[in-house]
């Protein structure tokens, strides 16, 4: 609830809107995926176990064929890796 969204908000995380460009796994798992920010950034993910995502992951794949744009929350790990914490359609139309 409230008190999740507290803490989460309080980490060092960030908040960025793109359209994937790759996704590595197999037809049930997403291991990693990438995007192409708007400002024209490539970001490479790993979903975070415990992240709240309003679809299953393989879904990602009709985005990269869609060219629809995500939003996506992240936050770093002190290895570099960028977790995703949540993600939704940029539009808003899952949650």
């Amino acid at each position: 609830g409230a008190a999740l969204t507290i803490v989460v908000a309080c980490s060092s995380q960030t908040t960025v809107v793109g359209r994937v460009i790759e996704v590595d796994g197999d037809l049930s798992t997403v291991d990693s995926f990438t995007i192409i920010t708007e400002g024209g950034e490539t970001l490479s993910f790993e979903p975070d176990p415990f992240g709240r995502y309003p679809f299953p992951l393989p879904h990602l794949r009709e985005h990269l064929l869609s060219g629809e744009q995500l939003r996506i929350d992240y936050r770093p790990t002190e290895d570099g890796t960028l977790l995703v914490v949540a993600l939704d359609d940029a539009d808003g139309a899952h949650g």
